[in-house]
């Protein structure tokens, strides 16, 4: 990145800057000469940052009026059935996975009541960073009875949408979910895997995902915040 061009540099900057929130979702960015004398370079560089952040969905350049910043973020609704993965594709990131590791272990107590099998059965687990355009955006870890997915630690590496594959290579349906929805700060070592800074604000969310009320999965998934809403809706008045 030292080498990069003074635009790449600028749109890196400012994306940044986005993210955090200083130029928040709904507001304008600072007139393009103010851009210049906060960053001291040229008109022609700002111009060409901001046109990457508009190819990218981030900004909407408005003649006579700015460049007024986007909702950047993914957003998953919680009151249907999908997964992180899906949220940010319909968002319109590229989601990969940069790193998965596949292996099987006795579940504990805590796992074994939550599958709803016997303390020590085998178990499926399945670690994950996932990236939404090339940038890390959340660490997953999958808990699944190893004898409804045998063989599975052979497709390490092989998927991305785990809901998705699960369905497609051995026919587990995903038909409700359990989630527990908490914040945390970023340990010195999430921060290191996810790119951010310690203490950056985490959503945590455990999940038990179902099928005709038998678990199917425990998901526990670890998202950078800035980068993740939530949409939850609710229907009648509960005392």
């Amino acid at each position: 990145m030292k080498n990069a061009p003074a635009y790449i540099k600028i749109y890196n900057r400012l994306k940044n800057e986005i993210q955090k929130g200083t130029y928040p979702v709904g507001g304008f960015l600072p007139k393009e000469y103010e851009l210049e004398e906060i960053y001291q370079v040229s008109r022609t560089t700002i111009r060409n940052a901001v046109k990457i952040l508009a190819k990218e969905g981030m900004v909407e350049v408005r003649q006579g009026r700015g460049t007024r910043v986007l909702d950047h973020k993914a957003i998953q609704n919680y009151n249907k059935v999908t997964s992180v993965t899906e949220a940010l594709r319909k968002k319109g990131y590229e989601v990969t996975t940069g790193d998965m590791l596949i292996d099987v272990i006795e579940a504990d107590k805590q796992t074994a009541n939550e599958l709803e099998i016997p303390e020590g059965t085998r178990v499926a687990r399945i670690q994950r960073l996932q990236l939404a355009d090339g940038e890390p955006v959340t660490l997953m870890e999958n808990y699944i009875e190893y004898k409804r997915v045998p063989k599975i630690e052979e497709f390490q590496n092989e998927f991305v949408a785990l809901y998705q594959f699960l369905e497609e290579k051995y026919g587990l349906q995903i038909d409700g979910t359990r989630d527990r929805i908490s914040a945390k700060a970023a340990t010195f070592m999430e921060a290191q895997v996810l790119k951010t800074e310690p203490k950056d604000a985490l959503l945590v969310v455990h999940r038990i995902t179902y099928y005709q009320d038998k678990p199917v999965s425990i998901d526990h998934v670890r998202i950078i915040g800035r980068k993740y809403e939530i949409e939850i809706s609710g229907k009648g008045r509960s005392k």
